[in-house]
């Protein structure tokens, strides 16, 4: 599943590409380039503007009422029956929605902290904007987090089987 955030779902739009999930996101209030995006890329828009809804967009558009980033992930999870899979996590460029790929820290030295370049055993890059990922603490806190959604959710999920 593709998506597409508006300027509404920045926060939304982290934690989705954190999770793993293709996400774009249309940083300005830009009604016209959102469908665009939704209809070439085959994306479902997700957003708290209602103008959405005077569109009767029905399958390609996903409405989210809450404030809280953690809790419209939630429901979105929940909602849409999304598996969260740790091997996914963090695989993405938080900030330009990029898979992420493997790179030797030689290559790339001289832009890594001394301490970074002599405890990560594994560091990524951006294909496209060339920035660089590794699993340090900040990483660990952010799969830490997702895990405690992943756990709820198939608790929840599995209270309703039952």
């Amino acid at each position: 599943m593709r998506f597409v955030c508006d300027s509404t779902m920045g926060k939304l739009a982290r934690l989705l590409r954190m999770a793993g999930f293709d996400t774009a996101y249309v940083k300005e209030d830009n009604l016209a380039r959102v469908l665009a995006i939704s209809k070439e890329e085959n994306r479902l828009i997700i957003s708290r503007n209602s103008k959405y809804l005077e569109l009767q967009l029905a399958s390609s558009f996903y409405y989210l009422t809450a404030d809280e980033p953690l809790d419209q992930f939630r429901k979105l999870v929940f909602d849409l029956q999304m598996q969260l899979d740790e091997k996914r996590f963090l695989t993405r460029c938080l900030q330009c929605n990029e898979p992420l790929e493997k790179i030797a820290a030689e290559k790339v030295l001289e832009r890594l902290y001394d301490f970074v370049a002599r405890t990560q055993p594994e560091i990524f890059v951006c294909p496209r904007c060339d920035k660089l990922y590794w699993h340090a603490t900040h990483a660990r806190a952010m799969i830490t987090q997702l895990m405690a959604v992943k756990s709820e959710l198939d608790r929840k999920s599995g209270s309703e089987r039952d």
